[in-house]
């Protein structure tokens, strides 16, 4: 399917994937949805770089090994009719086989986790116009924008009465991190974070 090599080798993608399978199967009640950053803490996945790269784009990579396994997972048990997962934003759900659908809905987003290239033509800065675009869009979905106090915005933030830009974006990245749903963070929270952050960012 790919010309581009794997940035991990074979067998510790095959050993990775035995893994993470067992992980899920082992999951309680076994039709519950399972978080991202769940299967990521336990799969314990480190990725070796030889260049330095933001935690940002250190996040994706993992985040995409993670997908590519997880639709190497569900390609099989769909061969092996042993059962479906469902692969969602940042969580999956293992169901019966019974309970796949007849179309998938996902296959343009299985063919991008299955193909390396994707994993190598990301860039920092293609990263962060996709993460941009993407909380713009979780942010129009919200029925109600909360309009943040100048005051109580800069507190989210932790930042001083009189900031500069550079300190709006370094103090948002720093609690984005903290704070992002894929981590373990409240999503009402960071969303409010993001809403602070928008309403600061209109200050210059």
């Amino acid at each position: 399917m790919t010309t581009q090599p794997a940035p991990l080798a074979e067998p510790i993608l095959s050993l990775l994937e035995g893994q993470l399978l067992s992980i899920i199967l082992a999951y309680t009640p076994a039709d519950h949805v399972i978080e991202e950053h769940y299967l990521l803490r336990r799969l314990g996945l480190k990725l070796q770089t030889e260049m330095a790269v933001s935690e940002d784009l250190a996040r994706f990579q993992q985040h995409f090994v993670l997908y590519h396994l997880l639709y190497r997972i569900q390609r099989q048990l769909l061969a092996q009719q042993q059962g479906f997962l469902n692969i969602g934003l940042a969580k999956v759900q293992f169901l019966a086989i019974t309970q796949a659908p007849q179309q998938h809905s996902d296959i343009g987003r299985r063919d991008y986790y299955l193909d390396w290239y994707n994993f190598y033509s990301m860039t920092e800065q293609l990263l962060e116009h996709q993460l941009e675009a993407f909380w713009q869009y979780v942010d129009t979905r919200q029925t109600t924008l909360n309009n943040v106090p100048e005051q109580h915005a800069r507190s989210l933030l932790d930042l001083p009465k009189d900031f500069s830009l550079i300190q709006l974006k370094k103090a948002y990245r720093v609690k984005a991190l903290l704070l992002h749903p894929d981590r373990g963070g409240d999503q009402q929270q960071f969303i409010l974070l993001r809403q602070a952050y928008q309403q600061l960012l209109l200050l210059f």
